[in-house]
């Protein structure tokens, strides 16, 4: 019996495109690098033997020196052997990453811990097992050599030879996509249970646009009595896919969580020979990646900011808040102009506090009968009166847009009624400045004009 960590998809200089803020943007990338740390605490609290990445150590096949040597620096604190195979972010093949000099010298001057199974083949290797006693494992390694391979990376151990393997417990290693696997599925049947659904796609986000039918695995065909565990990459957040398969998913949240997924944990595995493993999720995630939708009622904008409030809220004394979160919000209802202007406040003032915000911003415009009248009734303001008539009576169909036969777009009238009104509120709340009492006023100086030159 031998206990290891499962863990894939580091993604380590991960860019983050779509966090604006720099400072913010490199927080988020620093805190991939983190995540390995906090893997060494469960290695060291579990006695972990090794540790094993089911590929994307990277975030792609060209990384800096720096994130290069940041990530070695990294795994060097592991303080355990780490196995890893390349997978689509960071494929081997000839000229790879892995071939680079400098990553060939960082390794060994830097993290000799580190081992690299660049090709399909069985490799035991020596590990501290559960009773202090040394044990030998098989690992059965399937990297990627291509970013996107038609055929399955696992099908070599179909017509593998186990007798040599006594009874060492066997661990496949794998990254790719693959049809949920189920005790009891629905079109399967046998011991293992069968296969529910068709192939699935790679795990994707807003950075990376999924595609199909590549880098699939085919569980279905490996010779599952003589595997022990299958250790999976490529969905970001832990899945069980069989009794003895699992993604393990990302240990830092990256995306927006996707139903049915737990994001932000490592697997920590308990093997061995022809018995069932045993698997636990132990979170090592630190961000939280909120999404939430809202239909502005009577409550107004006041109701989203007390939601953000409290989902944001520190989870215990002392521990970080808004700024470790990065939210989704998508927002309808209708609203008058000062829940307009309301709501503008409010996420300016979320944008400043979150690392992300994203808004989908489904609201219509809808001003109220008094802010109507207020607008166009102002004796002191005669053209803002005249065009906040001519706005409302386009609003309500009675008049088209001048030279234009067809009836002007509503969401583009209710704007123009919005920026008028944030004009008038704007200048309402900026009165002029106050003359000082008994101040004389200010008249100009004498202004002494030369004398004429004569000619004689």
């Amino acid at each position: 019996m031998i206990t290891f960590l499962h863990t894939a998809d580091w993604q380590i200089g991960k860019p983050f495109a779509s966090i604006a803020d720099p400072a913010k943007r490199a927080r988020v990338q620093q805190e991939r690098v983190e995540a390995i740390r906090r893997i060494g605490s469960v290695v060291r609290e579990r006695r972990a033997a090794f540790v094993v990445v089911a590929g994307d150590l990277f975030d792609s096949a060209t990384p800096t020196n720096a994130t290069v040597a940041t990530a070695l620096g990294a795994i060097a604190s592991l303080e355990v052997p780490v196995y890893c195979i390349p997978g689509n972010h960071d494929h081997g093949g000839p000229d790879s990453l892995w071939e680079q000099p400098f990553f060939k010298s960082e390794h060994r001057r830097l993290a000799a811990n580190f081992h690299l199974l660049l090709d399909p083949g069985p490799v035991i290797v020596d590990a501290a097992g559960a009773d202090g006693g040394t044990t030998s494992v098989v690992l059965l390694p399937c990297p990627l050599r291509r970013r996107h391979v038609a055929e399955d990376p696992t099908a070599w151990i179909r017509g593998l030879d186990f007798a040599p393997f006594g009874d060492r417990p066997r661990i496949m290693i794998a990254h790719g996509s693959t049809t949920v696997f189920a005790p009891g599925g629905s079109t399967g049947g046998g011991a293992h249970g069968g296969f529910i659904g068709p192939g699935s796609t790679s795990q994707a986000d807003e950075e990376e646009p999924a595609g199909g039918g590549i880098n699939t695995l085919a569980l279905d065909r490996l010779p599952l009595d003589e595997l022990d565990y299958l250790a999976l990459g490529d969905w970001h957040g832990f899945l069980a896919a069989g009794s003895k398969a699992c993604y393990s998913g990302a240990p830092e949240i990256d995306r927006f969580p996707k139903p049915g997924q737990r994001p932000g944990h490592v697997a920590v595995v308990t093997v061995s020979r022809a018995a069932e493993p045993r698997v636990e999720p132990v979170a090592t995630g630190r961000f939280r990646w909120l999404v939430h939708a809202a239909a502005l009622g009577d409550g107004g904008p006041r109701q989203l900011d007390d939601w953000l409030s409290e989902a944001t809220r520190p989870a215990a004394a002392g521990e970080a808040g808004f700024d470790t979160c990065l939210t989704r919000l998508e927002v309808s209802g209708s609203i008058s102009l000062a829940e307009r202007a309301e709501l503008d406040r409010l996420v300016e003032s979320w944008t400043a506090r979150l690392l992300r915000l994203d808004l989908d911003d489904q609201t219509v415009l809808a001003p109220s009968a008094d802010e109507i009248r207020e607008l166009a009734e102002r004796p002191g303001d005669p053209i803002i009166a005249r065009v906040a008539s001519a706005l409302v009576e386009m609003l309500q169909g009675a008049t088209p847009s001048a030279g234009d036969e067809s009836p002007p777009d509503p969401d583009v009238v209710r704007r123009g009624i919005h920026l008028l009104h944030a004009l008038v509120t704007t200048a309402d709340a900026d009165p002029p400045e106050p003359q000082h009492v008994g101040a004389e006023p200010a008249t100009a100086s004498p202004v002494e004009h030369p004398p004429k030159e004569t000619t004689s």
